[in-house]
């Protein structure tokens, strides 16, 4: 069961979240993921929320990293070299 609710929010967070371009429902959803996982006490800084280049760099600085593969990452973080 869905319930509607009406809140504020700072300007700039109300247009960011337009940029998304998300359908009305997906927008709906988005919000509600959002507050679930808030109110879950679900930490941000997450694997599914680490962009390839910091995972990239948590990798190199493991210290059972291979290295073969912090060569191929360094590589890659750095391709002008």
């Amino acid at each position: 069961m869905n319930t509607v609710i009406s809140f504020s929010c700072p300007a700039h967070l109300a247009m960011r979240l337009n940029e998304e371009n998300l359908p009305k429902r997906g927008k709906s959803e988005w919000i509600s993921d959002a507050i679930r996982l808030k109110l879950d006490g679900v930490d941000e800084d997450t694997i599914q929320n680490a962009s390839v280049r910091r995972l990239m760099a948590a990798l190199l600085s493991r210290e059972d990293c291979d290295p073969h593969l912090k060569e191929e990452i360094l590589r890659r973080l750095n391709p002008e070299h």
